[in-house]
């Protein structure tokens, strides 16, 4: 896609190949908060994001709020609570962990980089003992499985695990159907213990609901 004139930070989150997916959504979306009055450039940035980000579910929702009527006041409200459910979720997830841990003291497993994995494992003190419990990132969530990178099936069928994610993860079936990439793997929601989605810690069928019950964003 050519790239004249969009915004740099919407150029960097579509060619980002190491940030997690909720960091890549916090740049894109301050490029398109830069372009948000001017429509055809703000289509072009969006388009460019689908293209450049097809396995991350928040970029969807990215394109919807940016679609919106009033494409300012979505995206800003979008970035909002893009941080506000990172902070809730990262405090529902550590929570979980460590009663866990409490129970059977242990190692925590973990596969790929996430920034809400990473701002978990902080709050957790390291042990030398092996894993008795795992925590992964997603780059989205639909109504019976997820998509995370590969090693994740793995980890979820060799100790519990836990998902810890926030509501831009959820999609419903038909956005789910389209995601994915080279490096990435679905695995069945009830392989996984439970599920955080912002501040709550859901079952593997309730986080299903949910994504099924999203209307579909545009393509």
């Amino acid at each position: 896609m050519e790239g004249r004139g969009l915004p740099a930070a919407v150029l960097a989150a579509a060619s980002d190949r190491r940030g997690g997916a909720l960091e890549v959504a916090a740049t894109a979306l301050d490029g398109l908060l830069e372009v948000a009055d001017d429509p055809p450039l703000l289509e072009r940035s969006v388009t460019a994001l689908l293209a450049g980000q097809p396995a991350m579910a928040p970029i969807w929702h990215l394109a919807h709020a940016a679609r919106a009527p009033v494409p300012r006041s979505a995206l800003a409200a979008l970035r909002h609570h893009l941080a506000a459910d990172a902070d809730a979720a990262v405090a529902a997830a550590t929570t979980w962990l460590q009663d866990r841990l409490a129970a059977t003291p242990g190692a925590v497993a973990t596969v790929s980089h996430s920034s809400l994995v990473d701002r978990v494992l902080a709050h957790i003190a390291p042990t030398p003992a092996g894993p008795v419990v795992g925590v992964v990132g997603a780059d989205a969530i639909g109504p019976e499985a997820l998509l995370n990178a590969v090693g994740t099936r793995e980890l979820v069928g060799r100790v519990p695990a836990l998902v810890v994610a926030t509501a831009v993860k959820l999609v419903p079936a038909e956005v789910f159907g389209r995601l994915g990439g080279e490096g990435f793997e679905v695995v069945p929601l009830e392989a996984v213990a439970a599920v955080v989605v912002g501040a709550e810690v859901l079952s593997p069928a309730v986080a299903g609901r949910r994504a099924r019950d999203l209307a579909p964003p545009p393509a």
